[in-house]
């Protein structure tokens, strides 16, 4: 150790542990320690080393005096500890570390408030960022190095350096090799090597105008070109003649929905990261929703709805805009200036009044900017809830939201439209006392709990408003933003129950005129729920929408879901075709070799063709 820089040694000593600290309790999280996870585990703590030894070298090269070099590698090994802290947070939400775009947030700290001081309270704080940062502070002082003396310095420096580059070289020649491949794995990869890996996702370059792309999905758009000369170059537009009530032949589900009536209000709850997979109706032995469970023997189920995306603004933009989301930065944001054509604008030419009620802020995300511009009138957030309101983690009770929905719904002339997010099933997942089901404290035990609660405010909601003078000409439209990424009841057994884990959630239609009992099977996504609510007004409409009216029995049923980098799915119901990591194929169903490559070059090509309409602002005309 004479000829050793100390100082550095802890640093790489400390910042490598606490990688491998990390990788450790992710290793935890694994259903099982096959000889797979193994290795991924092992190429994971690879890369620990790596980043140890450059965190080294970084503070071996510091070009300060003795005690100011040492106090800059305090910070830097707190700066990592920390960043390894909320990466280990991260994934337990989201399921992959943390992304170069997270960044973008640093601008509304406000909203982490919450989940902040959630995670500080648990014991990783003290494990991977306050234990290892004030061991290494009181060692950086209290280990003094050798005295200097001839070449004592040039070797101590010398030796150090190739110490750590030998070290670190070696571990990151040995994770390089395998994982360029398996980024997206948490075990596999390291929280530096995939926040820069992915810093360029949003950046992505331009593309040509992809004509076999458009030539592909054309056949599978349902409606007619129009007519008017202003839609040329908008390759989406369409006309649609919304007569599905008024044909002769109809199916169960057009007879039910039809029932509704010409000109029904319409509320769209969408519950926050409601997974399917912790719902009765959909095997979940759990219990945690008996309200949605009560309520669908009133109304119409659906047992194979997606999300078309992961977060709440790529379920905004395909809920209320039939198209897929950008998976990259917020279409909110970077293509805050394209031009949509969005039911709440259609809604509102037609004689409805539009709302939107959050029991959070809704300036994240920019959701107030984008959601006037789509044709929302009215905008309720937490800036409008009384000061008797209670706050549950991210915002005020789903309790309140409810009520406070209630009332704007009680004063707003019919017909209306009218959206409400709910809040509570977002993490910290803070419920009442009442509400906590005593079968542990951690994330999934506390994810479960809002659940239940969620699921109880809804069903006390839906009593309320039958006896409301406009419920018995309302249509109620129950679904989710996304799924969620805690560990599920039971492990899947293939890559189609993967898929269905982390993005089936649920749909139930029902309201003061439908009957209930009926079951639909076939599969559908978000971008079909704005096409279907135009069809029952049954009268013709033009749009650049994706989805396809759940009416329209001409057109196949099919459900899309994207998890960019993680998998992209096209779904009917005798076949399903899965594309994972964008290099292994998988198909389910009923075995057709040509079904299955249809399906996967129509994923494909909606995907290009989606890209190209964002970047050249030609989803509608400009007014």
């Amino acid at each position: 150790m004479r000829f050793l820089q100390r100082h550095a040694l802890l640093l790489f000593i400390f910042a490598t542990g606490v990688g491998m600290l990390e990788h450790g309790l992710l290793l935890q999280l694994q259903p099982q320690l096959t000889a797979q996870v193994l290795q991924a585990f092992a190429l994971g703590l690879g890369y620990d080393l790596m980043n140890g030894a450059l965190l080294g070298l970084i503070g071996l090269l510091l070009p300060f005096p003795e005690k100011i070099k040492r106090l800059g590698m305090g910070l830097l090994g707190g700066a990592y500890f920390l960043f390894l802290f909320l990466d280990y947070h991260y994934v337990l939400q989201f399921g992959t570390h943390l992304p170069f775009s997270t960044l973008e947030y640093l601008e509304q700290p406000g909203a982490f408030a919450s989940s902040a001081g959630s995670v500080a309270k648990s014991a990783t704080f003290w494990m991977l960022f306050l234990g290892p940062l004030f061991l290494l502070t009181v060692l950086l002082w209290r280990v003094s190095s050798p005295p200097i003396v001839g070449l004592t310095r040039f070797l101590r420096f010398g030796a150090t350096a190739l110490l750590l580059f030998v070290v670190g070289g070696a571990g990151g020649t040995y994770s390089n090799s395998y994982v360029s491949k398996n980024m997206e794995d948490p075990l596999t990869s390291a929280a530096p090597q995939y926040f820069f890996d992915t810093r360029n996702r949003e950046q992505l370059p331009d593309i040509p105008y992809p004509k076999a792309a458009f030539a592909t999905i054309a056949p599978y758009q349902s409606g007619s070109l129009p007519d008017d000369p202003r839609f040329a170059g908008y390759p989406l537009v369409r006309t649609h003649q919304a007569d599905a009530c008024r044909k002769t032949s109809k199916t169960p589900l057009t007879e039910a929905l039809c029932k509704a009536g010409p000109r029904p209000n319409m509320l769209l709850v969408m519950l926050e990261s409601f997974r399917g997979a912790e719902v009765s109706a959909y095997g979940s032995k759990l219990g945690l929703t008996p309200e949605l469970d009560r309520w669908k023997e009133r109304g119409i189920w659906f047992t194979e709805f997606y999300a078309n995306g992961f977060q709440t603004r790529h379920a905004q933009v395909a809920s209320y805009c039939s198209l897929f989301p950008n998976y990259g930065a917020a279409v909110m944001k970077r293509f805050a200036n394209n031009h949509l054509r969005c039911l709440p604008e259609i809604l509102r030419e037609r004689g409805y009044a539009t709302s939107w009620v959050f029991g959070s802020d809704s300036n994240f995300d920019k959701q107030n900017t984008f959601l006037l511009r789509i044709g929302f009138e009215k905008l309720v957030d937490e800036f409008d809830f009384p000061e008797s309101a209670t706050r549950l983690g991210w915002g005020y009770s789903d309790k309140d939201l409810f009520r406070i929905w209630e009332s704007v719904l009680d004063e707003t002339p019919e017909p209306f439209f009218s959206s409400a997010l709910t809040i509570t099933n977002h993490h910290p997942f803070e419920v009442p006392e009442k509400y906590k089901l005593g079968r542990g404290d951690k994330y999934v035990d506390r994810y479960r709990e809002s659940m239940y609660y969620t699921d109880a405010m809804l069903g006390q909601f839906l009593e309320r408003i039958q006896s409301k003078p406009w419920y018995q000409n309302t249509l109620i439209i129950i679904t989710a933003d996304t799924s969620n990424d805690q560990p599920p009841e039971r492990q899947p057994q293939n890559f189609e129950e993967f898929v269905k884990l982390r993005s089936q959630i649920p749909l139930l239609i029902l309201g003061g005129k439908i009957s209930g009992g009926l079951v639909i099977m076939e599969p559908s996504s978000q971008v079909d729920l704005t096409p279907t609510l135009m069809d029952l007004l049954g009268q013709p409409y033009t749009t650049p929408w994706v989805g396809r009216s759940l009416l329209d029995s001409s057109m196949p049923a099919r459900a899309y879901t994207n998890r960019p980098t993680d998998y992209w799915a096209v779904m009917e119901r005798k076949s399903r075709f899965y594309r994972e990591w964008e290099r292994i194929d998988h198909s389910f169903g009923v075995p057709n070799p040509e079904k299955t490559s249809e399906l996967k070059q129509l994923g494909k090509s909606w995907l290009t063709a989606v890209r190209w309409l964002l970047q050249e602002n030609r989803i509608w005309p400009p007014e």
